[in-house]
């Protein structure tokens, strides 16, 4: 019998059609397994286009028994970080803001953009000096005025920690995906542990070490998992590749692969059940 995840909150799930990844499930079936799962939450991300609306609609397909949240990712797609589309999206409900991922400078480096056909040079968050650009504050205010979650997106590590040394202190943030190797800056464990240190969640997504994408060993992660503590962490997906599990079903087999590696069902169901739900304010509902 597998880890119990009822009351689960996904913050990072994929769907499809994408404009630039194959997908497993569009959002409508990926909302319906988790809430067929027991899950509470999920958040519907796309590189491509904000999400609140769909999720809107895929909210009144599946009723109450989950609660499905929108996002929006501020690349290229949107005008970068451009805080007029980021306050609509805020306004239509969206409950994460993603600073730029694939579009992001720190993707053109790596060489992630040029495989996926985005061009550079690539969006920052920052100045030459490191300070925040005066478009990345406006979106910060936005975010904490609607009491929304800032994600750091794939942004450098050096604007990581502009960013949460700024925005901790006056709203949640969450490092997306931390010790991802495939995309954003691949943060190491004592990187992970000081950004929390500062204010930050570290997200750790079951895609790092789970699947055909997988790059690091679960193993690894439980390291991160003990270096950080349960407290500052959420366990999401990243699923919704064609090539890997679905949402869903990939959130419990992750869970179990941490649970064979010496984690207790209460830390698991702290990191991906209660931290998730208190970032969108479920504790309240």
């Amino acid at each position: 019998m597998g880890v119990d995840l009822t009351g689960a909150a996904d913050l990072h799930c994929h769907f499809g059609p994408d404009a630039h990844r194959n997908r497993s499930v569009d959002a409508f079936g990926a909302a319906r397994e988790a809430a067929a799962a027991g899950h509470r939450a999920v958040v519907l991300k796309s590189h491509d286009a904000p999400t609140a609306s769909l999720a809107w609609a895929v909210q009144h397909d599946v009723g109450d028994t989950l609660a499905v949240y929108g996002g929006i990712c501020c690349d290229r797609e949107v005008g970068g970080v451009n805080p007029a589309a980021v306050e609509v999206a805020l306004r239509l409900g969206a409950r994460v803001v993603w600073l730029p991922t694939l579009s992001s400078r720190q993707d053109v480096v790596n060489g992630v953009a040029a495989q996926l056909g985005i061009p550079g040079p690539g969006l920052t968050v920052t100045d030459d000096d490191g300070a925040l650009l005066p478009e990345t504050r406006e979106v910060l205010d936005l975010v904490a005025e609607h009491g929304a979650v800032l994600a750091t997106g794939h942004v450098s590590a050096a604007e990581h920690y502009a960013v949460v040394r700024d925005f901790a202190r006056r709203g949640p943030v969450l490092v997306t995906h931390a010790r991802e190797e495939l995309a954003g800056p691949n943060l190491d464990v004592a990187q992970c542990a000081e950004l929390a240190e500062l204010g930050a969640f570290i997200e750790l997504c079951a895609m790092t070490c789970i699947g055909a994408l997988a790059t690091r060993s679960v193993a690894d992660v439980v390291a991160t998992i003990r270096a950080v503590g349960v407290d500052r962490i959420t366990l999401g997906t990243d699923f919704g590749q064609a090539v890997n599990p679905h949402p869903a079903a990939g959130l419990q087999t992750y869970a179990d692969a941490l649970w064979a590696e010496g984690l207790t069902d209460t830390e698991i169901r702290t990191m991906a059940c209660a931290n998730p739900a208190g970032l969108l304010h479920l504790e309240d509902a």
